[in-house]
């Protein structure tokens, strides 16, 4: 569908996922630039280098498609959002930062590789097609901290940071505007459902670390009825 052919409702709306979207790429972009002072290596800096390009050509993408839908500043439009984003103090938050928002990226792109509008739809195919075997090295990284005698409760606190930051970055479920963009096909799935997606699959991760799930109240996610409760009894078996 090209831009010509959306409605008011939709254009509004894709402008919308267009700004979360970019708020995604440029968190990383940036994060990565702040990580390499954490890498002596020089080729994982190569490595983190390639990365945030990569990140920079998709925000690239995104900001072309914004325009050509009557966006005015994509970077105003993010500005706000992205002066609350911490940088990672350590390797370890580094490491603990790229796992959790890195699986958000990739859960959010699987929504929209059927959206009707197929440059945004072909972004998200990109997305999901990039290799992203380098985060088993930071779950790795995590892990191993996790297992020094003492450090849990200081990776306890890098978790729940990074994964309130990435759970925020997916929306908000039971809007006006989750349900408008699932009916007019700009997504494939409602927010809930690729919140759950994204618990679920870090899971396995949060349980081999002796992790625990924060409370959504604490942290101050907004879920529908029955994810909140379902996480309420997760939290509780964690602790």
């Amino acid at each position: 569908m090209q831009s010509t052919q959306l409605d008011e409702e939709s254009r509004a709306l894709l402008r919308q996922i267009l700004e979360r979207q970019a708020y995604r790429q440029l968190m990383s972009a940036n994060i990565r630039g702040h990580g390499l002072r954490f890498l002596p290596d020089l080729e994982d800096k190569q490595r983190f280098v390639k990365e945030l390009d990569f990140s920079l050509r998709i925000l690239r993408e995104i900001e072309r498609i914004y325009d050509g839908i009557d966006g005015q500043d994509l970077h105003l439009a993010v500005r706000e959002r992205m002066e609350s984003i911490p940088y990672p103090e350590s390797r370890v938050e580094l490491a603990v930062c790229l796992a959790l928002t890195e699986r958000a990226e990739r859960v959010a792109a699987r929504s929209y590789v059927d959206c009707v509008f197929k440059d945004f739809a072909a972004v998200a195919k990109t997305l999901l097609g990039v290799d992203r075997s380098e985060r088993g090295l930071e779950e790795r990284l995590l892990g191993e901290f996790c297992a020094e005698e003492g450090q849990l409760p200081q990776a306890q606190q890098y978790w729940t940071r990074w994964l309130t930051i990435s759970l925020r970055s997916l929306g908000r479920p039971g809007t006006r505007g989750d349900s408008r963009a699932v009916a007019l096909r700009l997504r494939s799935k409602y927010c809930g459902t690729v919140i759950r997606a994204y618990l679920d699959g870090l899971e396995p991760l949060r349980e081999s670390c002796g992790l625990q799930l924060p409370a959504m109240d604490d942290i101050g996610i907004d879920l529908p009825e029955d994810l909140r409760s379902r996480f309420a009894t997760q939290v509780r078996a964690s602790h």
